[in-house]
């Protein structure tokens, strides 16, 4: 089966067309112990706009640190849902199957829904593979299963090159994705590529020196790709975006805070064409960023967009 009819998207076509250099969610992140921060809460409050009465979805939880703000701006009813959850009052479920997942909660249709797709830094501690500086098997899924149907490691031991150089690439942003994939090939013609180590070593030995010693770790943009990969986030964006449009009534409201130009661009997209089609209205006409004085306080901010439409 070809992998690539599994979690490519119009999105990864864009993408090729581009290497602008980005500071993305996670630079950083590996040199610091997780401590998981909520951002944009007042930013979110405000696109949101919940009064009394409103159905509200945080669909992707998290910590909690918007679903406990907007229990507090006003008295509504909140449904809160994770793919990993730690709260017992917590729905366990993947936002691409809301409306399932809204359904079997007796919820039929929505006043407002929040997509924070920042990357839960507490996931360092997993066991996943997701942190470059621990050696952990490569798993890399948020859920119990990876929604990709693929592991980390499955992607990096069966894939082909040429595949592989496109994910680094059009997920990643990788200006070296070519020769990483290479070198992978090579690697694994000896034995499997099993953890987050042999990987990290790989990619060092594959790019140039200044790379390897530049400004963010030469295995961010390798480790975001096969993260995306895995998870298959920008399919499930999309199918959480739509099936979040459904359930809305008018004057309903989608926001929703990015961390990296491949999500953004698809969130970007999909609201203008609502827009352009007459069912919604776009509330900001760019993308509002974090303010300087969060980014101090919570450096993982600093690449955060905040996008919003309202159904008309």
């Amino acid at each position: 089966m070809e992998p690539l009819t599994l979690i490519m998207t119009s999105a990864l076509a864009s993408d090729r067309a581009s290497r602008r250099s980005h500071r993305e969610e996670g630079d950083g992140a590996h040199d610091q112990k997780p401590a998981h921060k909520s951002v944009m809460i007042k930013e979110v409050l405000a696109a949101l706009a919940v009064k009394d009465g409103d159905v509200v979805v945080d669909a992707t939880y998290g910590v909690g640190g918007h679903s406990k703000a907007l229990k507090t701006a006003a008295k509504i009813k909140l449904i809160a849902i994770d793919a990993d959850p730690r709260d017992k009052d917590v729905i366990k479920g993947n936002f691409a199957d809301l409306e399932n997942l809204l359904a079997k909660a007796g919820i039929q249709k929505i006043d407002k829904i929040l997509f924070d797709l920042g990357w839960n830094l507490e996931q360092l501690g997993a066991g996943k593979g997701f942190s470059f500086l621990a050696d952990e098997p490569l798993n890399m899924s948020y859920g119990t299963k990876p929604a990709s149907g693929f592991t980390a490691q499955e992607i990096l031991n069966t894939w082909d090159e040429k595949v592989l150089a496109d994910v680094f690439f059009g997920y990643g942003e990788e200006r070296y994705a070519r020769r990483i994939a290479k070198a992978i090939l090579e690697r694994r013609k000896i034995k499997p590529i099993d953890t987050t180590i042999e990987l990290v070593e790989i990619i060092k030995d594959a790019v140039p020196p200044a790379y390897r010693h530049g400004r963010i770790h030469p295995a961010t943009r390798t480790f975001q790709a096969l993260r995306i990969a895995v998870n298959d986030e920008l399919g499930v964006l999309q199918k959480g975006l739509e099936s979040a449009w459904r359930l809305l009534g008018s004057g309903g409201r989608i926001v929703v805070i990015t961390f990296h130009s491949i999500e953004d661009r698809l969130v970007k997209r999909f609201f203008a064409q609502l827009n352009k089609d007459g069912g919604g209205r776009l509330i900001y006409k760019k993308p509002l960023a974090a303010s300087r004085e969060e980014i101090i306080h919570n450096p993982s901010a600093r690449s955060a967009k905040l996008r919003a439409i309202e159904k008309i």
